[in-house]
This record gives C-alpha cells, sequence and structure tokens, in this order.
C-alpha cells in the first residue's frame, strides 16, 4: 500500500466514524464505489475498532504510517560505503535494508543495515537510535548477535552488527512444524537470550521468525536489538510510550495499542513464536495488519495441545503464561520462563532417552527372534483377523444366496457384502494410520467407531437370517454362519473394546 492509498483508507475510516453503526455498510459500498480492497482495508478497521472498544484507532493509524516508511530503494551491492565493502542484499525491512558487507578496519564481515531515510533525517529519532545502539552494543551473551557500531556516514545511518550465518527461524518453519524436542531447545536458548537482555533493561520488541538465526552449530541468536527499548534511561525514555515498532502479528497487546512496554512485551512474543515453532501457524496473523492487531486485542487462541497432540503438554502451560493479554499475567521475570524451559527439555529428553531404549530393545528382540507382544500389537491384529474372517465368510454366503428363494438370494449377497466390505475397510484403514499417521489415529478411530459397530452388528443380522432360512435342507452351513455372527458379536461389543482400553489406557 502507498501512502497515497493509505491517505485514502484513513480518510474513508474517518469518515465512516461519524455514522451511526446502521449506515457505515452502506456509506463504504458509495464511498469505495466498486474498490474492494479499500473497502476490505475499511472494514477491518471498523471491525477492529469496535471490537477493541474504540483505542484501537490511534494506533493502528500509527502503525500503518510506520509500515509505510520508507526504505532505501537505491541498491548498494558493490559499493564501498566508508570502510565497508558492501556485498549483496540479505534482507529488509520497514527499518532499512540489511547487506553482507566486509569491514575493511578489522577484516571481518558484518551485517550492515542501511537504515531508512525516514530515521535518518530525524535528529530526534537519530539521537534516540545512537542511545538504543549503545545500550545494545553492552549486550554480550553467545545468543544475542552483537552490535558493532552506529556509523554515520555521508549523513545517512548505517548499524552494523555480527554477521550470523544459517537459516532464520522463518526458513525453517517453511516445511511446517519443528520436532517438539527442537522446539523446547531452540525456546531454551531465546529465552537465555533475551533473559541476558532484559537483565541490562533492554526490551527487544520485535521478536519473529525474521530475527531468529540457528547456526551449523545448533546455535539460536537474536538478531536486530537495533530498535531496542531501554528501561529506565534517563534524561529521556527511548522509543517513548505512543511509538509503535515491530510486526503486527508478534506484538503484545500493550504494543499494539501505543502503551509503554517493558520485558513481558517480548514474553509475549516469544509466546507467539513457540507457538508457531509448534504448530506451523501463527495465532493471530490476519489478511490486514488492522484484523490483525483486531486478534490480538480480543482473541485467545485455542490450546497448543489442540492444534499439535504431538508437542509435549507441559508446553501449553509456558506458551499460555506467556500469551496472556494482561503483561501482570505473565511471567514475572525471563528467568521463571527459563527455569520452567531447562525443566521441560529435562522431561523431554528423558523421554527420548526412554524411547531410544526401548527401541533398541525393541531390535535387540527382533535379532534374538522373539516379537514384542504389546497391547497396541493385539489392537492390530485385531483389526486385521476380523478383516481376514469377514472375507473368506464371503465364499459361503456366495454359495448360501443361490439356496435362498427369489430375490432374497440377491438382497442377502448385497447386505452381507456391504456390511463386510465397509467394516472389513475401515478397519484396514485404521491398522494404516495406526502405523504411518498415529497423530490421527484417535480421530479416526472416534470417526470409524459408530459404522465399524453398525456394520458388525448388521453382518450378524443378516447371516443369522440365512441360518434359520437354510438351517434343513443345510444345517452345516448354517452351523457356520451362525458361529460367524456370534464371532462378531462377542468381538465387536466385547473384545474390540477391551483390546482399545489396553491399547490407549482409555478408561
Amino acid at each position: 500500500m502507498t501512502p497515497e492509498e493509505w491517505k485514502r483508507v484513513r480518510d474513508v475510516f474517518d469518515a465512516a466514524l461519524r455514522r451511526d453503526p446502521g449506515e457505515r455498510d452502506a456509506f463504504l459500498d458509495e464511498a469505495c464505489a466498486g474498490n474492494r480492497p479499500l473497502r476490505a482495508e475499511v472494514a477491518s478497521l471498523l471491525a477492529a475498532h469496535e471490537g477493541a472498544g474504540g483505542f484501537i484507532e490511534a494506533p493502528a493509524l500509527k502503525m500503518a504510517a510506520h509500515l509505510l516508511a520508507d526504505t532505501p530503494t537505491e541498491s548498494l551491492e558493490g559499493r564501498v560505503v566508508g570502510p565497508y565493502i558492501i556485498r549483496h542484499e540479505i534482507g529488509r525491512g520497514g527499518m532499512g535494508v540489511v547487506y553482507l558487507a566486509d569491514d575493511t578496519r578489522l577484516s571481518r564481515r558484518v551485517a550492515l543495515k542501511a537504515l531508512a531515510p525516514s530515521v535518518s533525517r530525524d535528529g530526534g529519532r537519530r539521537e534516540r537510535l545512537r542511545q538504543e545502539a549503545r545500550a545494545a552494543a553492552a549486550l554480550s551473551h553467545p545468543g544475542i548477535a552483537t552490535v558493532y557500531a552506529l556509523e554515520e556516514i555521508d549523513d545517512e545511518l548505517y548499524l552494523a552488527c555480527e554477521y550470523v550465518p544459517g537459516a532464520t527461524l522463518r526458513a525453517l518453519l517453511e516445511p511446517g512444524p519443528l520436532p517438539p524436542a527442537q522446539v523446547v531447545d531452540i525456546a531454551l536458548q531465546l529465552a537465555r537470550a533475551l533473559t541476558a537482555a532484559h537483565a541490562h533493561g533492554v526490551v527487544h520488541r520485535d521478536l519473529k521468525p525474521e530475527n531468529i538465526v540457528r547456526t551449523p552449530a545448533g546455535v539460536v541468536k537474536v538478531l536486530d536489538f537495533g530498535i531496542a527499548r531501554v528501561e529506565n534511561l534517563t534524561p529521556e525514555r527511548l522509543t517513548r510510550a505512543g511509538t509503535i515498532l515491530g510486526t503486527p502479528a508478534y506484538m503484545a497487546p500493550e504494543q499494539a495499542e501505543g502503551r509503554d512496554v517493558d520485558f513481558r512485551t517480548d514474553l509475549f512474543s516469544f509466546g507467539v513464536l513457540i507457538y508457531e515453532m509448534a504448530s506451523g501457524s501463527n495465532p493471530f496473523e490476519a489478511p490486514t495488519p488492522a484484523s490483525t492487531i483486531a486478534r490480538i486485542l480480543s482473541v485467545d487462541p485455542a490450546a497448543l495441545s489442540e492444534v499439535s497432540p504431538a508437542g509435549p503438554p507441559k508446553l501449553d502451560r509456558i506458551v499460555a503464561t506467556c500469551l496472556r493479554k494482561h503483561p501482570r499475567e505473565r511471567y514475572p521475570s525471563t528467568q521463571d520462563l527459563v527455569v520452567d524451559l531447562e525443566r521441560l527439555q529435562t522431561e523431554v529428553s528423558a523421554g527420548l532417552d526412554r524411547a531410544a531404549s526401548g527401541r533398541q530393545s525393541r531390535v535387540a528382540d527382533a535379532e534374538r527372534g522373539t516379537r514384542v507382544l504389546t497391547p497396541r500389537w493385539w489392537w492390530e491384529f485385531h483389526q486385521v483377523a476380523i478383516s481376514a474372517v469377514y472375507v473368506l465368510t464371503m465364499y459361503p454366503v456366495w454359495r448360501v444366496r443361490s439356496w435362498l428363494p427369489g430375490a432374497w438370494g440377491l438382497l442377502f449377497l448385497f447386505g452381507a457384502l456391504a456390511c463386510a466390505a465397509l467394516a472389513t475397510s475401515l478397519r484396514l484403514h485404521l491398522r494404516f494410520t495406526a502405523r504411518f499417521y498415529p497423530t490421527e489415529l484417535t480421530l479416526q478411530r472416534a470417526r470409524a467407531l459408530p459404522w465399524t459397530r453398525w456394520c458388525d452388528v448388521g453382518l450378524a443380522a443378516v447371516l443369522s437370517a440365512a441360518a434359520f432360512a437354510i438351517g434343513n435342507a443345510h444345517p452345516e452351513v448354517a452351523t457356520l454362519l451362525i458361529t460367524i455372527s456370534i464371532v462378531a458379536v462377542v468381538a465387536s461389543l466385547m473384545i474390540e473394546p477391551a483390546t482399545t482400553r489396553a491399547a490407549f489406557r482409555a478408561p
């Protein structure tokens, strides 16, 4: 969205606010004149305004103005800027463009951020940025990319930082959610880095996947402390209350409202990051910045365990605590968060060790030619055994259909075939799911249960009716059909529930 387009959005939004809520839809139809993107943006601002009780208006406008901050348009690739030889662009955002560069003074590679003109040419912002850069440069922690210098070259500002090779968290998330052990490991490293920053009164305020890098050695580093806020700095507090910096989908409510922030603001962003790592999706992200802010202010996301059942249950409480709307309800200190994550990592590691030990034991048993008959194995065996019985039953069913008079033979055949085919298909589907998609098994069992029960009972009823019809002429086949009917009912109503309880520890 260009500044001109945003001005149009703001004008229509302001005009709509001056009308009664019942008149706004008609006004938007007339004012937007078929411009669907304009109408959608204004409608999302109005919805956010209503849902947040009116206080989103000013922050949303300020946020949009920040998002439209101009970034350098002329590429610096291949140029020499002061003591830096620019190699190539490695990223860009609202605050500027980041290049990989060589620092000729100290013969080292750096990440050089060319700050946006709106930052460089504002005297007040320049001074605040200098003080913030000094505070960020004082941070020394293995999990924080070092800020080397804030350079003023040809009346432009450049922030020189440690260059960290590796994949950003965003790149790691592209294939989908991360394994639970990796989520906990990254979360713990990130929390320790934040603890070091918060201990110096520095709040990052823009934690997001693009600002976190995992090196080839597995070390997690936080980048871009350049817009950090420093607590209790005199004579002026840096990045003052009412100024919105950050990325909408990762903002804390107080940050989105333009209120003052502290270390607990980073904890909220941290919670969003962990949620996204474990589930693969951001719980607040919406089509527009305004609707994203509205969700942050008013929506409580689903519990992490509901969208990511494979994760450790205790991660639920950690994430939920970080995502509290009110800062006072979050962790009282970042160190408390670290303590909880360390305990969780110990439990996850112990679980992995037990799982590895179990796998080794099973491999050893297999090498000795033995099989471990677990309750889960018996449950899977039951599904296959009943399926095999139903398939074999189709032979006597085919024979019996010719012994029944008229259309009754075909009705018997089709009834038995339908029940047996459906029950067999569902049971084999459950066994396949258990082997290859275990996280889906609970849902699939719940969906299949009523169908398999009705098919089992239906098949037993059809076979019993046929057995009584042919009992005098073919007593031996009638006895077989009655036996299969009894087996089907007992297996469905007694044996299968027992194996299911044993395999899945159901009450």
